[in-house]
């Protein structure tokens, strides 16, 4: 009997298994499994999304200059980046959004544009619980990528980007190291490893480092 519901479990998972292209209208069983994220619940509700501006067709939405079929087509894109693109994940305070944030550092120079879309999007959301997970991935990103990071910033006349990045920080950047609340020692190593990371070190650059180093230790 045990192997049986083994074997109906399994069964019900390949069948409403989905390629990259996900059809919801397919879907017609309670256990639904889109790339690496398994739901309980076939209502797929994607309005938490309103306002990011997405018409989820890939030829027409653009991310840093490229269609999202420029991403998704890749075979290396992760599962858990094209389901937050489609809506099928929203962000919560849970292990499979930290492991969605965590990409945002990859060395994949060509998908790294995709997970901080994903990063960026979560940080305008997070509220309440998610927010104590946001801080630590946009730390170690901007700390990895110091130069990505101010082009990125750069490209907006407002400076509301950067204010919701060091927001962010400030409240929950520090959360993996024990003294998480040593705001010297926080900034210290912020700069550190941002100025060692840096590929053009001007003047400039290092003073924005320096500055930015400030900014997300100071409430």
């Amino acid at each position: 009997m045990k192997k049986l519901f083994g074997f109906l479990i399994l069964g019900l998972l390949f069948s409403c298994n989905s390629n990259k292209e996900f059809d919801e209208s397919i879907v017609n069983c309670d256990t639904v499994k889109i790339h690496d994220t398994i739901y309980i619940d076939k209502s797929i509700k994607k309005d938490w999304q309103k306002g990011f501006g997405l018409t989820h067709n890939l030829d027409k939405d653009s991310i840093w200059y490229n269609p999202v079929s420029y991403y998704i087509s890749d075979s290396n894109c992760s599962g858990l980046a094209i389901d937050f693109y489609y809506g099928y994940l929203r962000p919560s305070d849970n292990g499979t959004t930290i492991e969605l944030l965590k990409l945002a550092t990859t060395n994949n120079k060509k998908l790294r544009p995709f997970y901080r879309w994903c990063l960026n999007k979560t940080l305008i959301i997070s509220d309440g619980a998610l927010a104590e997970v946001v801080g630590v991935p946009a730390r170690q990103y901007v700390e990895k990528f110091p130069d990505d990071f101010f082009e990125y910033i750069d490209i907006e006349a407002t400076n509301e980007k950067y204010k919701m990045w060091t927001q962010a920080i400030v409240y929950s950047g520090y959360f993996d190291y024990n003294d998480y609340d040593n705001y010297n020692l926080n900034r210290k190593r912020l700069e550190e490893k941002m100025t060692k990371n840096l590929q053009i070190k001007s003047a400039e650059n290092l003073k924005r480092v320096k500055q930015f180093a400030i900014d997300c230790t100071s409430f």
